[in-house]
């Protein structure tokens, strides 16, 4: 699969019906004020003890801030979140859909207004016990598909799986109250994007689908949304 396109643009664009826009966030540069963060953000940041990770912190949430008040037309420190019921964030009263990820000097933003959407981001050589991990989150159809690879192929085939599993969880909002075990979304053969029905806390099935994000090489992402009527554009925050 071609890399996406990562476009540099001085607004985000118009949000209209069908679309998802995906931002990757590069959270080691320089943020200056951490003015636009809640109070409550600050002390979370301050928690941390690590430098490089209050600063990560700091960086993921303003460019979440700045980047839904653009879209949203608010000011970035007026932006009251709430959150579902296992911690998921989201805006009272606006119908826009959001998705964070971060990994690593990565982050990934999903927007959209017309569906549910997440996203998961994780580094290429984050250390895993292959074994454990598979059997902790792969259905027994998954685990047949997983064991006819060749082993040299185990770890990036399993962090694929994961990070579809992880997107589809997230966008949902059912953190761990949703195993990874409950549900298959096939472990991936190849880049391409996966229309899968899942039952998505429903008894009737209904499609989802999942794309592939290549935000860098020493990464891999999926992106998940409800229907399979919809396109995602990559863009880059400055």
């Amino acid at each position: 699969m071609t890399a996406d396109p990562w476009r540099r643009v001085p607004s985000p664009p118009e949000l209209v019906a069908g679309d998802i826009h995906v931002w990757r966030i590069r959270l080691d540069v320089p943020t200056g004020s951490d003015s636009s963060l809640s109070a409550d953000e600050r002390q979370r940041a301050r928690r941390l003890r690590a430098a490089e990770k209050r600063h990560h912190f700091t960086a993921g949430r303003t460019a979440l801030r700045s980047l839904l008040g653009a879209y949203t037309g608010c000011d970035p420190r007026a932006l009251q979140f709430d959150y579902g019921p296992h911690g998921k964030p989201f805006l009272p009263g606006a119908p826009l859909q959001f998705n964070f990820s971060n990994s690593g000097n990565l982050a990934l933003l999903a927007v959209c207004n017309d569906r549910e959407v997440g996203v998961d981001i994780e580094a290429r050589d984050r250390t895993i016990r292959v074994e454990s991990l598979a059997a902790h989150i792969l259905t027994a159809e998954e685990t047949g598909a997983f064991r006819q690879r060749p082993a040299s192929d185990h770890h990036a085939a399993l962090l694929a799986a994961w990070t579809r599993k992880e997107a589809y969880v997230k966008a949902l909002g059912a953190g761990f109250s949703l195993p990874l075990k409950s549900f298959s979304v096939a472990v991936p053969a190849d880049d391409a994007p996966a229309r899968l029905p899942m039952q998505g806390g429903t008894e009737t099935p209904h499609p989802w689908q999942f794309v592939p994000l290549a935000p860098h090489p020493d990464y891999l992402a999926s992106l998940a949304a409800a229907g399979s009527d919809w396109t995602h554009h990559c863009f880059d925050w400055q």
